[in-house]
């Protein structure tokens, strides 16, 4: 038997499923427990390509970012797994292939649920969990270790003979077992962050109790070192309050578009990366206008230069200066990059005037700098600029210059298409915040979504299936309508002189309808049926900011 056989052949012995495939996405190697994990044959795969064989895979995705996905759940219908997928990589640290290792975390629950004997299960996972890099630890009902891997000793430097038999607690520097904890409740602990006695790690540990016949007769813990990870997060944050730099994260893959407003939407936005126009975005409070901002600009040439983010509603107007065309600026720092202005409408004269003829004449006024920034804007604004003008509170030479190409993202309630998507999305990310795996909705928690006006938008989405999530108990895996809060709003009673009365339940209407519409003034104008001029006045008049 030759190496590549040998090999091979210890592959096919691990629990854990190994896919992997080449340069052109075609699957070279598949083991016998990927075959069984995902339902596949071996024959039917093999040279296949990767996409077109294996179910929501990414190894297509790895092979063009050549970056690692780690420790991913993923729901395969009936089977739940976790799975590490990573490049691989010549010695010119080109990637010339892709690999997954993945292992069915339902198997071995239920191997768990079904093992009578504690000696046995020592026994039957010995060979699983030596082959993890995460550290493994599994205690009796009692709280007291009986197994270790590896990699336990690895991460904590404790050795099986100084834990097995002592109580869980030996290996953490401070606060409870969560083994014992876990012992206490009979429930599954996820994500916790520990510190470990012995080499004074930060680690991140999960717990989950196991049964046989429906007695507790122990919990597993997997740790995960998270020590290194965390001193690069450090640097990285460091570098980035340093820089002001922002991260466009979000693609036009990530943006759900079923509805026929939102494709014309991407259509035009995507036309648009590829110019050097700026672009203003146009939508009420959380529908989404910095998603797309960012997927513009990872969509242009300038993808892989700096991309910025200045809100000016959070900035003081004295400081906006400052900000934009003082020392280490934003204009500066995003050269030959993007610099997304959110809620441009808050700019004051002297920053419009300042815009303005950067914008014309690509001169940047500033003692620090003798250098004409290369900077693409986009531009966004929850008002009507062009009522703004009107008022005089907007420059009409300003809006004709960065108006050139105007996105107008709807508003949720007027894309109820996009709805189910929407939520599925905001749901996946939710599992991966609090450690849960929540299949889905059931069709009437779909309906009563669709059912909602969503004043907040995609904003307000997200912050009732959190709430929804919250409702579940801990064996609950799909959201149901019981599930999805109630919206409701509270009214006051007012007293007082007719006089009193009229003009306090004037203001406190004005004032819940702004609040209603996150400050959005042309959007509270159309719900009280004003005109924006006339809500201006009143605004003045009652002295409501």
């Amino acid at each position: 038997m030759n190496n590549n056989e040998l090999i091979k052949s210890i592959l096919d012995q691990l629990q854990e499923g190994v896919i992997a495939v080449d340069e052109h996405e075609n699957l070279f190697f598949v083991n016998d427990s990927a075959c069984r994990i995902l339902d596949l044959e071996r024959e039917n795969v093999l040279n296949k390509n990767v996409v077109e064989t294996v179910p929501n895979t990414r190894l297509h995705i790895i092979l063009r970012t050549g970056e690692s996905e780690l420790d991913r759940l993923q729901n395969l219908g009936n089977k739940v797994i976790i799975t590490s997928r990573f490049p691989i990589k010549n010695d010119n640290n080109e990637t010339i292939a892709a690999a997954a290792v993945f292992r069915d975390v339902t198997t071995i629950q239920k191997l768990a649920e079904e093992v009578t004997n504690l000696r046995e299960i020592e026994a039957m996972l010995t060979s699983i969990i030596d082959s993890t890099t995460d550290a493994i630890s599994v205690a009796d009902q009692e709280g007291r270790v009986i197994m270790v891997n590896r990699a336990y000793t690895k991460i904590t430097g404790l050795t099986p003979r100084e834990v097995i038999g002592k109580p869980a607690s030996i290996d953490i520097e401070e606060g409870e077992s969560l083994h014992i904890k876990c012992a206490r409740e009979k429930k599954p602990i996820f994500n916790v962050r520990k510190k470990v006695a012995g080499s004074k790690k930060d680690v991140l540990a999960s717990v989950t109790p196991y049964f046989v016949k429906n007695e507790f007769k122990g919990s597993v813990a997997v740790i995960h070192d998270v020590s290194e990870i965390q001193r690069l997060m450090n640097e990285l944050e460091a570098t980035k309050r340093m820089l002001k730099k922002e991260k466009a994260r979000y693609t036009f893959d990530d943006i759900i578009s079923e509805s026929n407003e939102m494709k014309n939407v991407i259509k035009q936005a995507q036309k648009a990366s590829l110019t050097k126009v700026n672009v203003l975005i146009h939508g009420e409070y959380g529908v989404g206008k910095e998603i797309l901002a960012q997927a513009i600009h990872n969509y242009s040439e300038r993808k892989n230069n700096t991309y910025l983010k200045l809100n000016l509603s959070m900035i003081q107007k004295n400081k906006q200066n400052q900000m934009l065309f003082g020392d280490k600026s934003y204009i500066a720092l995003s050269d030959k990059g993007t610099l997304f202005i959110e809620n441009i409408h808050e700019a004051s004269e002297e920053i419009q005037e300042k815009l303005l003829k950067f914008i014309r004449d690509n001169e940047f006024e500033s003692e620090y700098f003798s250098v004409k920034p290369d900077v693409r804007f986009i531009f966004s604004t929850t008002e009507d600029l062009k009522t703004l003008i009107s008022l005089g509170k907007f420059s009409k030479e300003l809006f004709y210059k960065i108006s050139v190409v105007t996105i107008n993202i709807p508003p949720l309630r007027e894309r109820t298409e996009d709805i189910p998507k929407l939520a599925r999305q905001i749901l996946y990310s939710l599992n991966q915040k609090y450690g849960r795996v929540i299949y889905d909705f059931t069709d009437d928690a779909i309906n009563k979504l669709k059912d909602y006006s969503w004043n907040g938008n995609i904003r307000e989405l997200e912050n009732v299936i959190d709430r929804s999530i919250l409702n579940l108990e801990s064996n609950d895996s799909i959201i149901t309508s019981s599930h999805v809060p109630e919206i409701t709003e509270n009214k006051e009673n007012n007293s007082g002189t007719l006089k009193e009365l009229v003009e306090d339940f004037e203001k406190r209407i004005i004032m819940e309808i702004l609040e209603v519409c996150h400050g959005n003034k042309t959007e509270a104008s159309k719900k009280l049926g004003l005109t924006v001029r006339n809500l201006y006045y009143k605004l003045d008049r009652y002295g409501i900011k």
